[in-house]
């Protein structure tokens, strides 16, 4: 939960819009009738690190907000977009764990799951509109066009080894950082900050993002599963060609691609096969050349923060760039 980062002082000057956000959260599912309010709860409690509604409140606070309860039901938007995408994703995976439980889909099977995830983005959108500012709708609009066009990419370039490092990041731009950029626009927004800053953290939140992504796609690779709260290497598993993988088909011997492609077409990996994936990860250094794509990207992030004042939002912000550097789940 959010709550064990806000301790360690990551999200101290916004603990109580966190918390709030929390409470928020309950308000979209009630009277929705019994069967969807138990599964959209389930999939908003899940915790998770709450970067989306996070970025959101910081950028506003950063930038001077005073509209904190506005602020805090943006947030909270913010996550139920966020949440929905997962349930999506964990129907078209087929996953079985998410964050270290069953998945929505799991335990309701997808028939409800993917109604509830569209219930959750419905109901978000019904939100914006009664908040009035078009701006801010239409980046959240815009948003979840861009990840609805990631997804289906990855689709497209599902086991195939041929993808390209646009591509790949084309997915990772649509699937991850459209909404972390799109939030950090809204926070900036909701205080009223001239253009010049709510561009930089809109590109704050993209880059951040992008940053975010690829470290995920590293953590598959290395993380401890009970940290990870999924099994490591469940990308490769469902067919997903990220990052490690495309440095390792770029960097590798024939006969190391040779072995790679016969992983790759397998329809079940074995734990051994997974140690091979693993093996030949490490041999060509495909995780240090992921983290140095991830510094590139947060370098960018960064910078950006050059636009906006200094106080201890814009600390935050910086130790957030940090956060995702570092992270091991």
């Amino acid at each position: 939960m959010i709550t064990v980062r806000t301790r360690d002082g990551l999200f101290s000057v916004i603990a109580a819009e966190l918390s709030a956000v929390e409470d928020r959260l309950q308000g979209p599912v009630e009277q929705s009738g019994a069967l969807l309010q138990a599964v959209a709860i389930y999939a908003l409690a899940s915790g998770g690190k709450r970067i989306r509604p996070a970025l959101l409140l910081l950028a506003a606070q950063a930038s001077g907000s005073d509209q904190r309860e506005r602020a805090v039901t943006l947030a909270a938007v913010a996550e139920m977009m966020h949440a929905a995408t997962l349930i999506h994703d964990d129907i078209v995976d087929r996953s079985a764990m998410r964050r270290g439980r069953p998945s929505a889909n799991a335990r309701w099977g997808s028939d409800v799951s993917v109604l509830v995830g569209d219930f959750l983005y419905s109901r978000a959108i019904q939100i914006l509109v009664a908040d009035g500012d078009m701006r801010i709708l239409q980046a959240f609009a815009d948003a979840t066009v861009c990840m609805t066009e990631g997804e289906v990419l990855q689709l497209q370039f599902l086991r195939d080894l041929k993808i390209s490092e646009a591509d790949y990041l084309r997915i990772v731009t649509g699937k991850t950082a459209a909404l972390m950029s799109a939030a950090a626009r809204a926070g900036a927004l909701v205080a009223g900050a001239p253009m010049p800053r709510v561009e930089a953290l809109a590109a704050f939140g993209l880059n951040l993002g992008i940053g975010f992504q690829l470290v995920d796609d590293a953590l598959d690779y290395v993380a401890r599963e009970e940290r990870l709260g999924k099994p490591v290497g469940s990308d490769f598993r469902e067919g997903k060609i990220t990052y490690p993988v495309i440095h390792v088909m770029r960097t590798a011997s024939l006969a190391d691609r040779m072995v790679l492609e016969t992983l790759v077409s397998k329809p079940d990996l074995d734990n051994g096969d997974l140690s091979d994936l693993r093996a030949l990860v490490e041999r060509y250094a495909a995780v240090p050349a992921t983290m140095g794509l991830v510094d590139d990207y947060l370098a960018r992030a960064r910078t950006q923060l050059a636009a906006v004042p200094d106080s201890p939002a814009c600390h935050a912000l910086h130790r957030l760039v940090d956060f995702v550097r570092e992270r091991d789940w």
